[in-house]
């Protein structure tokens, strides 16, 4: 089973998932985003327990969003792009 939380580079995730279903091949799901207070409660704790660290690719400052943009259309990217509010964060 395969979850995403995006349709792909060209929509491609969705006709996985239709075919899927025909075909009798992977399952692709496509969850909805919902945010509860204790969803957030529970990452923080699992950060601040150092059980959970997000996989960071690259950081950019938000004045570079261009670039940072441009460099997860090439789709080289492994992890999250990160846009700084604060310049100073970097």
């Amino acid at each position: 089973m395969y979850i995403s939380t995006e349709l792909g580079q060209n929509g491609e995730n969705i006709w996985r998932a239709i075919l899927g279903k025909i075909f009798g091949g992977k399952r692709i799901l496509f969850p909805l985003p919902e945010t509860k207070k204790s969803d957030i409660v529970f990452l923080k704790q699992l950060v601040e327990e150092k059980k959970f660290k997000p996989l960071v690719d690259r950081t950019y400052v938000l004045d570079d969003i261009v670039e940072a943009y441009r460099y997860v259309e090439t789709g080289q990217k492994i992890g999250n792009v990160v846009l700084l509010m604060n310049a100073s964060e970097k």
